[in-house]
């Protein structure tokens, strides 16, 4: 099923009730190693699933506290992988629920399931106790796999859990426009992405427009974990297939205009409790906390919004104009 376009004008969007926590991220790009011809789809599977285990092994030993793994890497390399599907209690997904509930992490993973008589690309989340806690079927299949019987998923997915909120996409779903207008109202901390090919500029545009942290899994290199702003946190490549850093997600986009005329004291009173990384090409400042005092305490206290609610605000402001209507003036954005 087709999600339903979503409007290019966004209300207002309630502020986040969900705590927001800051985490350790492993990114495992793990990519199967070619086999011998003639070797049996079930020893391909075996040996994918253990090359995927040992991945996460190593993730774990840096710290991780979630790791993801990219899109169907159990059947990466089967021909016709489609009929690889299972359910969700399945050989695979118990073999990954038991490794999440052994090392104590959260594990995202790309399998094909099967569910009520159709198959499914999907992208499952896995908690330490080895639990599912969301199933995400990829909403824009290639028309190759739907020629092979994949179904469509919904549409955007977001679940809260000990972090913040998740979101999903996986590989060709990056391509889709309505897809992310979902997620940029949704609202997610985090989106996990799962995938074949690499999204390149995509990927970084989904998360400075959707204002989350993307994490990325690809079958080979070039997987990483990217900001709000779009830049790269770390990333994988072809030597450092597996790839580890902590991610604040208790962070918020604002923009330059009005904030920048206080931003130099309020770095000075909370330098040590947040981060300030300034897109002045973009107009934006990502706000980042790193000690007791939240984000939204923060731009509370000293007046600042979200970018959102100022674009919005702007909107509202341009309507009234368009009715005839006189704007009171304000303060300068900028000051010299």
């Amino acid at each position: 099923m087709t999600p339903t376009p979503v409007p290019l004008r966004r209300p207002p969007q309630p502020a986040k009730t969900v705590q927001r926590s800051s985490m350790i991220v492993g990114i495992c790009s793990y990519a199967a190693k070619p086999m011998p011809k003639g070797r049996r789809p079930s020893e391909r599977l075996a040996a994918n699933l253990e090359g995927a285990l040992a991945a996460i092994g190593q993730a774990a030993a840096s710290g991780a506290d979630l790791v993801l793994l990219p899109e169907i890497v159990a059947v990466q390399n089967l021909p016709n992988w489609p009929k690889a599907a299972e359910p969700l209690d399945g050989p695979v997904l118990t073999a990954f629920a038991r490794e999440a509930r052994k090392r104590r992490l959260w594990i995202g993973v790309g399998h094909v399931t099967f569910e009520e008589g159709r198959r499914y690309n999907s992208l499952v989340l896995l908690d330490r106790e080895g639990k599912c806690r969301a199933v995400y079927h990829k909403t824009f299949p290639t028309l190759w796999e739907m020629e092979r019987g994949i179904t469509p998923g919904s549409g955007a997915l977001t679940v809260d859990t000990e972090f913040g909120r998740i979101g999903f996409a996986i590989c060709y779903d990056l391509n889709f426009a309505e897809l992310r207008l979902q997620y940029r109202d949704a609202r997610p901390d985090l989106i996990l992405f799962s995938s074949f090919f690499r999204g390149g500029l995509q990927l970084r545009w989904w998360a400075y427009e959707t204002r989350a942290h993307v994490a990325a899994s690809i079958i080979g290199p070039e997987g990483g974990l990217v900001n709000p702003l779009g830049r790269w946190i770390t990333r994988t490549d072809t030597i450092v297939r597996v790839a580890v850093a902590p991610v604040h997600l208790d962070a918020a986009v604002v923009h330059l205009d009005y904030t920048n005329v206080t931003l130099e004291e309020v770095r000075r009173k909370y330098g040590k409790e947040f981060t300030f990384e300034s897109a002045e090409a973009e107009g934006v400042l990502l706000i980042t906390a790193r000690g007791q005092k939240s984000v939204d305490e923060l731009l509370k206290e000293v007046g600042w919004e979200r970018a959102d609610h100022y674009f919005e605000r702007a909107r509202r402001a341009r309507e009234e104009v368009l009715a005839g209507r006189r704007l009171p003036m304000g303060p300068p954005p900028f000051v010299d």
